[in-house]
């Protein structure tokens, strides 16, 4: 956030130099006014076309292939629907085999996000009991120092 604050008062900085270096240059008709520079006629050149090419050759294509790719999904969803509700046997052959949750091994990755959450949460309860052990011991201090000058006063 900073560094976009300053990169912005930075360009507006530049931006209002380059605006007073212009109005400088006017003021001191240090202007150079080019009004001999060739209009431009519209040349057409091959790299023109070229590049025209290229890029509806680039839109068809991926015309081309996007329509496949829906055709190709609408159908075989089809087809799989169609299976589904008329060949009711085939269906069952070709679905796959939902395997049991709990037969299933713990990765090592999981096994150690398991343990880093149990030892963070020991951490934080440790952390707190000492706190807590700390807090009560100040308290006790306190109340025999009050007790202390109480017994002074009286």
């Amino acid at each position: 956030m900073i560094t976009t604050i300053i990169i912005f008062f930075i360009a507006t900085i530049l931006a209002f130099g380059m605006l007073s270096f212009r109005a400088w240059e006017i003021k001191t008709n240090r202007v150079i006014l080019e009004d001999d520079k060739p209009k431009f006629t519209g040349e057409l050149s091959f790299r023109y076309f070229e590049k025209i090419f290229l890029y509806i050759t680039k839109r068809i294509i991926q015309w081309m292939v996007l329509s496949f790719v829906k055709i190709w999904f609408t159908i075989t969803t089809k087809i799989r629907i169609w299976i589904k509700n008329k060949l009711p046997k085939i269906n069952k052959f070709f679905q796959k085999k939902e395997k049991v949750v709990g037969s299933r091994k713990v990765s090592f990755v999981e096994r150690a996000v398991m343990e880093s959450k149990i030892k963070i949460k020991r951490v934080k309860e440790k952390i707190k009991k000492e706190h807590e052990e700390s807090l009560s011991e100040k308290i006790e201090d306190k109340v025999e120092e009050v007790k202390e000058e109480v017994d002074k006063i009286i």
